[in-house]
């Protein structure tokens, strides 16, 4: 019996030793490689309110998460007087981790709209609510439970239809620790493993919350690559593993159909969401690396081997959608597609990966930003943004209670 103890004893000693020199292990490469995002019981994840650290792996920047959880400084949930505050909702494009914050694209915003003659003399604050890897619900979940309580007078809805699609579906989704809409008995409603069992969503919490069960990502993701290889895209073979290329063509099958049904109802209701807090909107279209790609025939050979003619199919369908259905709409790959032609630029990719492919670089940002910024400064010259004109009342006000003085 006192030799059965003593090797029990002496595994469980041994067992905490692993447990602590892996705990020592994930802390150096948090150190070199931070890792911002957390549990999140509505969401699935979120960014870890406080984290900070160096991000070098696309581009390079350093990032701070403000103490709500988002990219950025902290803002009071009070709107000060006589300031405009446009809230920016939507994945990894608009956290841009890649860049410095002065370069993302929510910031050139908000420097473009200070030279609009529309909101002359107001403040304004552009907030960035972009979280990695998210899909419309988490975006529609975040506007009612984290935008509102800064009373922004803008929302723009940023969609990344290179993967967005697949995001909202439970069907064609990878990664379930995250909440779904879906039609129940002809209605949205939250659906999936993330909302309806218990247990999956212990697993979700453990995953992002507990440092040592990230190991597991990572031997996810380095199995894969062993699987199926690195495919680090190229010209000639410009095929990204993050990007559904499905999406250039009307959809074929019964769950790519529902994906962009889902989609589309989620687009409207957040519109719908935001007119019920007088709010303006503007969705906005992403571009994806090859929409882009400053060399024509590059395209016409990626349109060729996919078998389609118009790359720009995602983005028209969803100007088609708000038109049908009377909210605005900005496409930015079309536009995009013409400065990187005349400029012959990459608006994509970094010196640390290949040029042409992943998130923005800042060129990528500041066009984006800039047409961004003059289509929002267009809709308020307007009439269309309640709150920007109600901001300007309000210094109106205050001008004229303030007394003149003379000599």
């Amino acid at each position: 019996m006192k030799k059965f103890i003593g090797a029990v004893a002496l595994i469980m000693v041994g067992f905490a030793i692993a447990l602590g020199l892996a705990d020592v292990g994930i802390r150096i490469a948090n150190h070199w490689y931070p890792y911002f995002y957390c549990y999140d019981q509505f969401r699935g994840w979120g960014l870890e309110p406080g984290a900070h650290g160096w991000y070098r792996r696309e581009g390079s920047s350093w990032v701070r998460i403000n103490r709500d959880g988002f990219r950025g400084p902290d803002y009071p949930k009070a709107k000060p007087p006589g300031t405009v505050r446009i809230a920016v909702i939507g994945d990894s494009y608009v956290e841009a981790i890649q860049v410095a914050e002065d370069q993302t694209f929510t910031s050139v915003i908000g420097q473009r709209l200070k030279d609009c003659p529309a909101l002359a003399g107001k403040k304004i604050e552009a907030m960035n609510f972009g979280v990695d890897g998210y899909g419309t619900a988490q975006e529609l979940i975040t506007l009612r439970r984290k935008v509102w309580n800064y009373s922004p007078d803008i929302v723009v809805l940023a969609i990344f239809l290179g993967n967005d699609i697949r995001n909202n579906s439970p069907v064609l989704e990878g990664d379930l620790c995250r909440p779904f809409y879906d039609y129940v008995n002809g209605s949205l409603a939250l659906t999936g493993p993330f909302v309806d069992s218990t247990s999956f969503k212990l697993w979700c919490m453990a995953r992002f919350d507990y440092r040592d069960l990230r190991l597991l990502d990572l031997f996810t993701n380095s199995w894969d690559i062993l699987l199926h290889g690195s495919s680090t895209p190229t010209a000639a073979h410009p095929v990204e593993r993050a990007i559904n290329y499905s999406i250039y063509a009307p959809p074929n099958e019964e769950s790519w159909r529902n994906a962009w049904s889902v989609t589309e109802a989620m687009i409207d209701e957040a519109n719908r969401e935001v007119a019920r807090h007088h709010a303006m909107f503007l969705a906005v279209t992403e571009d994806t690396g090859i929409q882009v790609w400053p060399n024509p025939a590059v395209r016409r050979a990626f349109e060729k081997k996919l078998g389609t003619s118009d790359l720009f199919y995602p983005d028209r369908r969803i100007a088609a959608l708000g038109q049908r259905d009377g909210f605005a709409v900005l496409t930015l790959a079309e536009p995009l597609q013409k400065f990187a032609d005349e400029h012959h630029v990459f608006l994509h990719g970094f010196k640390n990966t290949p040029m042409g492919f992943g998130h923005w670089n800042a060129a990528g940002h500041a066009q984006a930003g800039r047409l961004i910024a003059e289509k929002l400064c267009q809709m308020i010259a307007s009439g269309d943004c309640p709150g920007c004109a109600a901001a300007a009342s309000h210094d109106a006000a205050a001008s004229a209670s303030t007394p003149s003085t003379s000599r």
